[in-house]
């Protein structure tokens, strides 16, 4: 199965959707790891490999997309990214998400669900899946003040520890 399929039934599911969260005066500043790039769009903050490249997304939902390939294929690892998924926080985010994949995405299956980061100015939801042979992660992320909220997924046949957690330590939620 393509992953745009799954994309465009999670899209569609969760626009009340996935959060990544961090402002405030007292917080340390995302970290970007050596020889990586901060990508921001509205309230999303994160960072990806300093090779990885832009690729197109069609969707207006999950409309960033980033790549360690021009033009990702069966091998690539992809990035998706949800730059604004409404006000309802990181769990609501992580719900919406975990139901579109289990009603449309043929062969999703939850492999673990954690929460990386909950503090008073920032709250990540992780799950963690597989369909067919692909693997992922799915983070929602929010502030949870005001409870905007993001979202990023990760997928690809053989995710990288170092990416994960890079990905994962970069994410914020700033004023967009």
């Amino acid at each position: 199965m393509s992953r745009r399929p799954l994309l465009a039934v999670i899209g569609g599911g969760l626009l009340a959707a996935a959060v990544v969260g961090c402002s405030g005066p007292q917080d340390a500043a995302p970290a970007t790891p050596a020889g990586w790039q901060r990508v921001e769009q509205g309230a999303l903050s994160f960072a990806v490999p300093g090779d990885w490249v832009e690729v197109p997304q069609p969707d207006a939902t999950w409309s960033i997309g980033w790549s360690d390939d021009a033009e990702p294929g069966a091998t690539s690892v992809l990035l998706v990214a949800a730059p604004e998924l409404g006000e309802d926080g990181a769990e609501r985010a992580l719900d919406a998400f975990v139901a579109g994949a289990q009603v449309g995405g043929w062969g999703y299956g939850s492999t673990g669900m954690s929460t990386p980061v909950e503090t008073q100015t920032l709250e990540v939801r992780r799950n963690d899946f597989a369909y067919d042979d692909v693997t992922g992660v799915f983070w929602a992320a929010a502030d949870p003040a005001s409870g905007t909220s993001v979202g990023l997924q990760l997928t690809g046949r053989d995710l990288p520890a170092d990416v994960v957690a890079g990905i994962e330590e970069s994410l914020a939620v700033v004023d967009g």
